[in-house]
C-alpha cells in the first residue's frame, strides 16, 4: 500500500477536488488564470507571483482533470483561491514512482520535470512560421512519398500558409476574447475583412481538423491513450489531450482554449507527427526525416561565414555507405550534423522503464553515425576530399523535438562520443542560426564545447542564451512569417 505524508495528496484526491466544480466553469477559470500569466514567461519573470501560484503546466493538469473527470451538473463555481489550492495539490502529489527502482533515477526524475514544464516556454514567431518554412519550402533535393502541399492541405484543412494565418488568428483572438473562439462570430459584419484574408470554410476546416473536440471526444482520446501507453505509477505525467486539441467545444457551441499557450504549437511539425502517422503510416515519418534534414541544411546555409556540404556516399569493403547529413565548414571549425526526426515517445517523456531504450535507439544511432563519419574522414577517403581536415570538429544531433537532458544525465547510456557532440532541437538550432547572422556560430560552438565548460551539458538554447540579442532574427522564419496573412504584424518574440 502506498503511503503519503500529511502534506501530500494522491492523484485521485487531486482529480476529486477539481471535479467538485462545474466542469465548464472550471475551464473558464483556468483560461482566465492562464491569460493572466506573463505572455513570454521565462527566466526573467519566474518570480512573477501569478506564475509561481499557478504555472501553466499545473493549469493544464487542472483543465485535463475537469474535462476527463468533471461533469456539467455541479453547481459550484471555482474562485481564484480554488485554483491555487488545486495547483498546490498538484505540486505535492504523492510520487509512487520514487518507490520503484526502475523509475527513481536522477535521469528519470529530471526528465519528467523537464518534459512537464519546459514545453510551455516555447512561444512566438518560430512556432507560427516553422510549419510554412518546414513543409512548404522543401528544396526538392530528394523526392517525398506522401507529403506535398496538396496532401498537407487535406490533413490540416487548408494550405500551410493559410493554416498558419488561422493559427495566428486563433492565438491572437484567444488573448483578446478571454480564451474564446465562437464560430458564430464569422457571420458578423465586422469579420468581413478577416474573411477576405482567411476563407470561412478553411477556418472551420482547420479548427475541426486540428484544434477542437467536445468533452466526449477528449475523454475517448484520453482513454485510448491510456490503453496505447500505460504508465503505471505515473498518472501525473500521462498524456494530456489538450496538447492534441487546445480548444474545448462547450455546450453552447463556443470554443475555449484553457491553455492558450498551446495554440501556436498545434500546427508545428512536432505536433503534426501523430496526425500524419495516423493518415499515412511510416511513409510519413520517412518524409518527415527528409524534411528535417533539408530544413537543417537550409538553416545553416543562411550563415554568412559557412559553407555547407550535403551527405557523402562512399565505399567501404565494397559496400556503399552514407555519411552524416551535413558538413558545415567554417574557417576554424567543421561541424558534422546528423538529423533525427523520430519524436520522443510519451513513455520516454514520462521517463518510464522504456525511456533509456528510446534515447539509445534514436540518439545512440546518431552518435554512432557521427563517429563513423569522423573515422572515415580522418582516413582521408577520396570521397571526402572537399572537407577540410586541418581544423577542430564538433558534432550535432539535430532533433525534431527537444530530448531534454540528452546533453547531461542521458549521456550515461549513450555511446561514448568520439568528438564533442551536442543534441539540439530544431527550435534551438533556429536560435543559433539567428545569432549566427551577426556573430560566428563557430566561435559560439567552440566556446560552449571547450573542456570544463558546463554549458556543453545544457540544452543548446540555454547554452547560447547569453550570446543572443533581442534583435536577432532567423532568416527562414522571417521569410515564412512575411508570407502569412497579417504577416506584417510581427509577434513579440524574437526568433
Amino acid at each position: 500500500m502506498i503511503k503519503k505524508a500529511p502534506h501530500e495528496f494522491f492523484y485521485s484526491e487531486f482529480t476529486s477536488f477539481v471535479r467538485r466544480f462545474n466542469q465548464e466553469a472550471m475551464l473558464v477559470a483556468v483560461t482566465q488564470r492562464a491569460l493572466s500569466l506573463p505572455r513570454n514567461f521565462g527566466i526573467d519573470n519566474r518570480g512573477d507571483s501569478a506564475l509561481r501560484a499557478t504555472p501553466p503546466w499545473a493549469l493544464a493538469a487542472v483543465a485535463k482533470a475537469a474535462i476527463v473527470h468533471g461533469n456539467a451538473h455541479r453547481r459550484a463555481v471555482p474562485r481564484e483561491r480554488d485554483l491555487v489550492t488545486a495547483r498546490h495539490m498538484h505540486n505535492t502529489l504523492v510520487a509512487p514512482e520514487l518507490d520503484v527502482p526502475a523509475l527513481n533515477s536522477a535521469f528519470a526524475i529530471l526528465a519528467r520535470l523537464a518534459f512537464e514544464q519546459f514545453p510551455y516556454y516555447e512561444r512566438g514567431l518560430p512556432e507560427l512560421a516553422r510549419p510554412v518554412a518546414f513543409f512548404d519550402d522543401h528544396s526538392g533535393r530528394k523526392s517525398l512519398e506522401v507529403i506535398s502541399k496538396e496532401s498537407m492541405r487535406e490533413l490540416v484543412g487548408a494550405d500551410m500558409v493559410t493554416a498558419a494565418g488561422i493559427v495566428l488568428m486563433l492565438a491572437t483572438g484567444a488573448e483578446i476574447n478571454d480564451g474564446y473562439f465562437n464560430p458564430g462570430w464569422l457571420d458578423q459584419i465586422n469579420f468581413a475583412e478577416l474573411l477576405a484574408e482567411l476563407p470561412r470554410e478553411e477556418i472551420l476546416a482547420v479548427v475541426n481538423s486540428l484544434f477542437a473536440w467536445d468533452m466526449d471526444q477528449f475523454r475517448r482520446e484520453d482513454a485510448e491513450a491510456s490503453v496505447r501507453t500505460p504508465l503505471p505509477h505515473l498518472d501525473r505525467y500521462a498524456f494530456n489531450p489538450l496538447t492534441s486539441r487546445p480548444f474545448v467545444r462547450l455546450s453552447d457551441g463556443r470554443l475555449i482554449a484553457p491553455i492558450p499557450q498551446l495554440i501556436p504549437r498545434r500546427l508545428t511539425p512536432l505536433e503534426l507527427y501523430y496526425a500524419g502517422i495516423k493518415r499515412w503510416g511510416t511513409a510519413f515519418t520517412r518524409d518527415l526525416g527528409e524534411l528535417l534534414e533539408d530544413y537543417v541544411g537550409r538553416q545553416f546555409q543562411t550563415l554568412p561565414d559557412a559553407t555547407v556540404h550535403s551527405e557523402v556516399v562512399y565505399m567501404q569493403k565494397r559496400q556503399e555507405l552514407k555519411s552524416i547529413d551535413w558538413f558545415v565548414v567554417f574557417d576554424d571549425l567543421v561541424v558534422l550534423i546528423e538529423a533525427k526526426a523520430t519524436r520522443s515517445p510519451l513513455a520516454a517523456r514520462a521517463a518510464d522503464v522504456s525511456a533509456r531504450k528510446a534515447y539509445t535507439q534514436t540518439l545512440g544511432d546518431a552518435f554512432k553515425q557521427l563517429g563513423r563519419t569522423l573515422g572515415i574522414l580522418n582516413k582521408n577517403a577520396p570521397e571526402f576530399a572537399h572537407i577540410p581536415k586541418d581544423r577542430p570538429v564538433i558534432g550535432i544531433v539535430a532533433t525534431l523535438d527537444p530530448w531534454y537532458i540528452a546533453n547531461s544525465l542521458a549521456r550515461d547510456f549513450l555511446p561514448t562520443a568520439s568528438l564533442p557532440t551536442l543534441v539540439a532541437s530544431v527550435g534551438d538550432l533556429e536560435k543559433l542560426v539567428a545569432i549566427g547572422q551577426r556573430r560566428s556560430v563557430s566561435e559560439i560552438l567552440t566556446h560552449i564545447t571547450q573542456a570544463g565548460d558546463e554549458r556543453q551539458t545544457w540544452d543548446l538554447g540555454a547554452a547560447i542564451h547569453e550570446f543572443g540579442e533581442p534583435t536577432d532574427r532567423n532568416p527562414l522564419l522571417q521569410q515564412a512569417f512575411a508570407r502569412l496573412p497579417f504577416g506584417h504584424t510581427q509577434p513579440d518574440q524574437a526568433a
